[in-house]
């Protein structure tokens, strides 16, 4: 499904992955700033690596990829998807990855309400989770601030190899939450930074 979503800031949209943009998903998947949170992720992409997995990312079917791309300078902000998603639970999760340029500028924000808002106005979910690292710090300080809730953490679910392993929180929101918390607050935010 190829799916172009606008920002309410209208600084970036999200946009069906292209091959345009898989030397710049190389260098992003490559950075250590991207790789610190993501233990489980190659530690060196390739362009045939990359094509891949955008090719397998727009094919499957429980799963809806974006990347995130400046509506000025069409840069590459970063990539996110909804996936694992279940039509008949209605829930999915969320996953989003930046370019540490972008990161702590309101892009995220901006993906993230969109995301949301795709995925409980027009797909009609009931849940939406996210699973981050219990060491991803500011995912985390920005899920709180939103208002999603933690739901749990799976300890030790994440190898970082040498026989280390990282926790995995679980946030979620529900669409009562959606309405009443998250998307007022990531609105008045996003409009704060306009």
């Amino acid at each position: 499904m190829a799916l172009t979503l606008t920002t309410r800031s209208g600084r970036v949209e999200l946009r069906y992955p292209s091959e345009e943009y898989d030397e710049a998903v190389v260098a992003m998947r490559s950075q250590p700033f991207t790789l610190r949170y993501l233990p489980h992720s190659p530690q060196t992409n390739t362009i045939e690596e990359a094509r891949a997995l955008r090719l397998a990312h727009t094919s499957a079917k429980n799963r809806i990829p974006f990347q995130i791309i400046t509506t000025n300078t069409k840069d590459l902000v970063g990539s996110a998807a909804l996936h694992r998603i279940d039509r008949a639970r209605r829930s999915c999760d969320v996953g989003i990855v930046l370019r540490e340029e972008y990161a702590r500028g309101g892009y995220a924000t901006d993906a993230l309400h969109a995301m949301m808002k795709h995925a409980f106005e027009e797909e009609k979910m009931h849940r939406v989770s996210f699973y981050t690292s219990d060491r991803n710090v500011p995912m985390r300080g920005w899920l709180e601030m939103a208002g999603v809730k933690l739901e749990g953490v799976l300890r030790e679910a994440l190898p970082v190899g040498d026989g280390e392993f990282m926790d995995d929180c679980i946030y979620g929101v529900l669409e009562s939450d959606w309405e009443q918390v998250v998307k007022p607050k990531l609105e008045e935010r996003i409009d704060r930074l306009r």
